[in-house]
């Protein structure tokens, strides 16, 4: 289970275990990529074939794994967040709050509209993945 992963200044970390990984974040997500047989950049390729969305896609993996990017994929302050962890939402007025569980919660400076752009690119890519089969 992956709730989050952020940069700190010794590495990335991956919540909510706080395992430190020694790479940075994107790294840890180019090896999830890999782990789900393809590479960060082929995806990312490949949806935008598919789709007219060209930034901060949201790389889908499973039905576990769908993250998205806080800022731009190679900010160091970016946090990649598991939007299938995430259990509820509290729009603030450019502050959308993440809650976890009942120990994680993140509040990240983003609008409400950029957040649902992200949501409906995510079902996007889990209809296309379903049309598949």
């Amino acid at each position: 289970m992956i709730y989050y992963i952020k940069n700190e200044v010794d590495g990335a970390y991956v919540y909510p275990n706080r395992r430190r990984s020694g790479y940075t974040a994107l790294s840890v997500i180019k090896k999830i990529c890999l782990k789900h047989l393809t590479t960060f950049d082929a995806y990312l390729k490949t949806v935008r074939l598919i789709m007219p969305d060209r930034y901060k896609i949201p790389i889908v993996l499973s039905s576990r794994y769908a993250f998205f990017s806080t800022k731009s994929y190679r900010a160091v302050d970016s946090i990649w967040i598991n939007y299938m962890e995430v259990k509820e939402i509290v729009y603030l007025r450019k502050i959308v709050i993440f809650i976890f569980d009942e120990k994680y919660k993140l509040s990240i400076e983003m609008t409400t509209k950029n957040y649902q752009r992200l949501v409906s690119l995510i079902f996007k890519v889990l209809k296309y993945r379903e049309s598949l089969d």
